[in-house]
């Protein structure tokens, strides 16, 4: 964030299993004061990414029948656009933000926990997965988007500081990190996705154009949640070609990382 520009943060990678771990900060919350990500709306950029994440779910047996909680929901977005294509049994949990924080979403059991770019964030990734299993019902899945430890180099943070993202992302898991927690969960995988939902064909919402001008911009987050600068497609003609084919571009990027996970259908429901 532009605020935080000047802000150093260590980073640790874990030898055994190759997760991320950032140093804890004591006043973390004050980070959170002005996230600029409290600022995102349903527009078309979110609902193209969006649409990316219902196809990949209605792959792995997600159908309109189904009780669905997203786990960490900020303002309810992802609800808002799932509703909209016809998922009426939505349920959203935030313990952040007032309209979400009810813990009677807490209370009850689902058939699908969807939870974006929460784990990241939690102090436990462990405990935060052990909370999530507990919530499905037998044969439920949870999904779980997160950065992919696996695919960022640490010795390139101007290029990955947005997958870091320090002091808000507390605990990047490797895939078989989080193949192995899920496990001990008693979780089946169903199926994992590395191209980042936020990366879609339709014109304007590739990953190559936004995170290219966020760079020529000075590479702050806020970037992505404010006007766009006209003036830098003039002084860079490859963004006017990644507002059309950047999605189709070949790219070797895999620092994220979308992972579905089935409780098994003879488990005793809680």
């Amino acid at each position: 964030m532009r605020r935080y520009r000047d802000r150093y943060f260590e980073v640790a990678r874990c030898a055994n299993c190759g997760s991320l771990h950032c140093e804890k900060v004591d006043d973390l919350q004050s980070y959170y004061a002005d996230y600029p990500i409290r600022n995102q709306r349903l527009d078309y950029f979110t609902r193209s990414w969006y649409q990316v994440v219902l196809r990949r779910l209605e792959r792995a047996g997600l159908s309109r029948d189904d009780e669905i909680l997203d786990y960490g929901c900020n303002r309810g977005l992802f609800i808002d656009f799932l509703r909209e294509n016809g998922y009426g049994r939505c349920t959203g949990y935030d313990p952040y933000v007032e309209a979400f924080s009810s813990q009677e979403a807490l209370e009850q059991s689902y058939d699908w926990i969807v939870s974006l770019d929460v784990i990241e964030h939690a102090d436990d990734p462990r405990t935060f997965l052990a909370r999530m299993a507990g919530l499905l019902r037998p044969g439920g899945r949870l999904c779980i988007e997160t950065p992919n430890a696996d695919g960022i180099v640490l010795g390139d943070s101007e290029t990955f500081v947005h997958a870091i993202h320090v002091p808000y992302h507390l605990h990047i898991l490797s895939e078989r990190a989080l193949l192995d927690l899920s496990k001990e969960q008693g979780l089946d995988h169903v199926a994992t996705y590395l191209r980042w939902y936020m990366d879609s064909w339709q014109p304007g919402t590739a990953r190559r154009l936004f995170e290219s001008l966020m760079m020529y911009a000075g590479n702050d987050l806020d970037v992505g949640y404010e006007p766009p600068r006209l003036g830098l497609f003039l002084r860079h003609p490859s963004l006017l070609f990644h507002l059309f084919f950047g999605y189709f571009l070949p790219s070797t990027r895999r620092d994220h990382m979308m992972m579905v996970m089935r409780a098994p259908a003879g488990r005793p429901s809680r």
